[in-house]
């Protein structure tokens, strides 16, 4: 464990800027890609390791380059006044620009997940660009602007998927990303941030789901959440963001259904939210046959179950197939996990009799 004084200033300014920067530089790619970033004991390397997206770094480094992201992150935040009196900066009393501290948050992140502060610039940050986008409505930067918006929405989201489902002690069950995840797909344009579930007519007029949106995006947030689950046992605060999606999603058939006036397309969204979200169901619930003991799993999979758009006897029947096959797995390998017992009781909420399946 180690005991951070913050107002101690590092031993070796000159190396910790050298590694800060190289850390920076792996960990923003020219391109989006999904990082997978482990902390290494000093043993097995005193520098850092890169091999295509995967990245190791020592504690005790990555200790000095949080040290040193902060005092330029503080440089960035605090007045001049403050700065001079404590000693903060980034090593030469110069204070950082506003790319400066934006890159210093992406160490402290990795640092230590719940530091609040920096996801709240990042935020800000993200806001600003959305204002100077609107500003320019109507001038010849505005699609540039936008452009410029919509990748840095997109870098966020793959950054915060980088973080939450590396093997990383505790980004996977931090509160403080999930909320900021959440916060980037409330906020922002679903162009950007590629969360909608829009239709859009063919020439003969009917209706089908534009690829990559909607569906496909509720299909990899499940799979971020279940390697998070994976990560980390038990993951209440990752299974409670799925949850949040899911309202999100039928929170847009509602909508979705009162704009539409055309019944043709208002039955093609219906019909495809409907497929995938058994689809969902089956995914999940093999999600948790392979993790019996995770209870955050199985409690996700009675809320995807109670949600199921599907209503009737066609929403018992597929009900009661999932407590069939849970049922087989447990006399198949005498199961005696708490976790799928509850879940097995849960039976009744769907007016299912336990000891009468449908087959």
């Amino acid at each position: 464990m180690y005991f951070l004084n913050v107002s101690t200033r590092p031993a070796h300014p000159s190396l910790d800027m050298s590694s800060s920067t190289t850390l920076i530089s792996l960990l923003t790619p020219p391109t989006l890609t999904v990082l997978e970033i482990e902390i290494l004991p000093s043993s097995i390397s005193t520098t850092i390791l890169h091999s295509d997206n995967c990245i190791g770094i020592p504690k005790p480094l990555l200790l000095s380059c949080f040290l040193h992201a902060r005092s330029i992150f503080l440089s960035h935040t605090t007045s001049s006044q403050i700065l001079n009196a404590n000693g903060h900066g980034n090593g030469n009393g110069r204070i950082a620009t506003e790319k400066e501290a934006l890159d210093a948050t992406l160490v402290i992140l990795l640092f230590d997940a719940g530091y609040v502060s920096a996801v709240n610039f990042r935020k800000r940050w993200l806001v600003g660009l959305r204002r100077d986008a609107v500003i320019l409505l109507g001038h010849e930067k505005t699609e540039a602007r936008k452009k410029e918006l919509a990748g840095a929405v997109r870098r966020e989201m793959i950054w915060i998927e980088s973080l939450v489902t590396s093997p990383l002690s505790k980004h996977a069950k931090s509160s403080t990303l999930w909320a900021h995840r959440l916060w980037v797909i409330r906020s922002f344009d679903i162009e950007a941030v590629g969360v909608g579930m829009r239709v859009s007519r063919t020439e003969e007029g009917a209706a089908e789901r534009e690829e990559g949106r909607g569906t496909g995006f509720v299909e990899r947030e499940l799979d971020i959440v279940m390697k998070a689950g994976e990560r980390h046992a038990g993951n209440y605060h990752a299974w409670n963001y799925a949850r949040d999606v899911m309202r999100l999603v039928m929170s847009w058939v509602k909508t979705k259904s009162c704009e539409e006036d055309s019944k043709e397309v208002m039955d093609g969204v219906s019909n495809g939210v409907d497929e995938a979200w058994m689809h969902w169901v089956e995914k999940m619930h093999r999600w948790c046959l392979g993790h019996p003991r995770d209870i955050s799993g199985w409690s996700f999979l009675v809320f995807l179950m109670g949600h199921c758009p599907h209503r009737g006897e066609q929403r018992e029947d597929a009900a009661s197939d999932v407590f069939r096959k849970t049922k087989e797995f447990v006399e198949k390998f005498q199961w005696q996990g708490k976790s799928v017992d509850w879940f097995l009781r849960s039976a009744s909420n769907f007016h299912i009799d336990p000891n009468d399946w449908k087959q």
